[in-house]
């Protein structure tokens, strides 16, 4: 495998590789929480980006009070985990679907209510993982979704040195809703999956 540090550079360098990877998740994802709200959902095509370590505690402090954390771990051949952050307006909406109520801060957000939200973020995080798989040829496993209490302590403990970020606009009716995916693959999977996301579109990463 070539050395972490040239991965990186590498991917810094081609970061359509993974804008593929998101644009391709997340049209699943989308279909996922389309039939899941039972209404048409639309999407734009999902910003990607990655974020260093360092810089994560910058970015996870932007969610604070406003948006929940739901924390899947993954393994099998790629390791890490993945965190989905869900804006307390896509909360609401989503909750509404199965139980009419009023979500105005994470003070509103039960145990019964919370449970919609993880099922809704295991199904679409399942279907982007599904399409990483599909497109590397590689089987990774995921966990059952845990809330994370304490987002930006949580998410810091397991975060790699590099992270991928796919960030989502979700057109649901007349409004739209926003949604961060950050993917957090171990290095040595991160560098697996570049491996073979190179292979698919011929790319080659120096040794």
């Amino acid at each position: 495998m070539p050395d972490n540090n040239n991965i990186m550079a590498f991917l810094e360098r081609n970061p359509d590789l993974f804008k593929e990877m998101g644009n391709i998740g997340m049209g699943h994802s989308c279909t996922a929480l389309s039939q899941m709200l039972g209404s048409k959902v639309n999407r734009s095509i999902p910003a990607v980006w990655t974020l260093t370590k360092e810089e994560a505690a910058g970015y996870f402090e932007l969610f604070e009070g406003g948006s929940l954390g739901v924390m899947l771990t993954l393994c099998q051949d790629v390791e890490g985990a993945i965190i989905h952050i869900v804006s307390l307006p896509f909360a609401s909406r989503l909750i509404n679907v199965f139980i009419p109520s009023e979500i105005n801060s994470l003070n509103d957000i039960d145990e019964m209510t919370m449970s919609i939200v993880q099922e809704m973020t295991n199904i679409t995080t399942a279907a982007f993982v599904n399409s990483i798989a599909s497109m590397t040829g590689l089987f990774i496993d995921i966990s059952t979704p845990k809330f994370c209490l304490d987002l930006k302590t949580e998410a810091l403990a397991l975060a790699p040195e590099k992270m991928i970020v796919v960030e989502n606009r979700f057109m649901v009716d007349a409004g739209s809703i926003n949604s961060e995916l950050i993917f957090m693959p171990n290095q040595e999977s991160l560098g697996i999956i570049a491996e073979k996301l190179c292979e698919k579109y011929n790319f080659e990463i120096p040794a």
